[in-house]
């Protein structure tokens, strides 16, 4: 299994304060959906995706919509659909293959209604996806909240829409309690089905990453796996510089050598 890491950025301001060149073992940018609907944004992704760096998409419908989906009408939902289908458009002209969107996975493990109108929504979008050949990837946070522990359930729910362009990311939070045993849970649960994660973290808030936190976010059960892991680091609100993703890279490097990601 081969390893790749990124930047994610969740804000406009942060995305377009990166560098339109990214060196060393940082070769991909996670970048917010409104960024295909800004001329500046669309400018600098065509600009990162010519310099060869790896684009994913974040947040295609904002997660506070994505949310709300299955519950609205049937006439509001026709229109999301409808600008979903936009981006993925816009996407597509830049070569960008995988985005994702955070709905609330975990309502859909526990309330059968609410799972049911999520799992017919999915199946619409994933019409969308198929033209353009790309995957959507449902963001799981882990921990969950509380003391969810039902990653089961959440892969399930992804098998039962029988839908191969929607895949799961899994956005880990390795300073929140109980951390430690989601994230080693939910690894091994997904070990298979774990081709994009997100690391996040705050550092504005003294919550920097260290390096047993990101060899816990790292580890996988399945070096045998074929496909591609891309490993994205959310650093919080701050500004994204250069400074910012030299610290990264020599964590990277002091605590995941390159010859052990094979």
């Amino acid at each position: 299994m081969s390893c790749r890491f990124g930047i994610s950025a969740a804000h406009p301001e942060q995305f377009l304060a990166l560098p339109s060149k990214l060196s060393g073992r940082l070769a991909a940018i996670e970048f917010p959906g409104d960024m295909l609907e800004s001329a500046a944004g669309f400018q600098k992704l065509s600009q990162l995706s010519k310099n060869g760096v790896f684009l994913c998409g974040r947040d295609f419908i904002s997660p506070e919509i994505a949310a709300l989906i299955p519950e609205e009408n049937c006439k509001l939902r026709s229109e999301l659909e409808n600008h979903f289908q936009q981006r993925c458009a816009k996407a597509a002209e830049l070569g960008v293959e995988s985005f994702s969107v955070a709905f609330d996975i975990f309502q859909a493990v526990t309330s059968p209604v609410y799972r049911d109108k999520l799992g017919g929504f999915l199946r619409r979008c994933a019409g969308v996806i198929h033209d353009f050949r790309q995957t959507l990837y449902l963001v799981c946070r882990v921990p969950g909240g509380g003391s969810f522990d039902r990653w089961e359930d959440i892969l399930m729910f992804r098998r039962e829409l029988l839908c191969p362009g929607i895949e799961m990311m899994l956005e880990l939070h390795p300073h929140e309690p109980g951390a430690s045993e989601a994230i080693a849970a939910a690894l091994k649960c997904f070990r298979f089905h774990d081709c994009r994660r997100r690391i996040c973290y705050d550092s504005s808030v003294g919550n920097t990453l260290t390096g047993a936190a990101l060899k816990r976010c790292s580890e996988s059960c399945a070096r045998e796996l074929e496909q591609e892991t891309v490993i994205f680091f959310y650093s919080g609100s701050g500004k994204i510089d250069s400074t910012r993703t030299g610290e990264l890279e020599m964590l990277l490097n002091s605590c995941l050598p390159v010859e052990e990601e094979s």
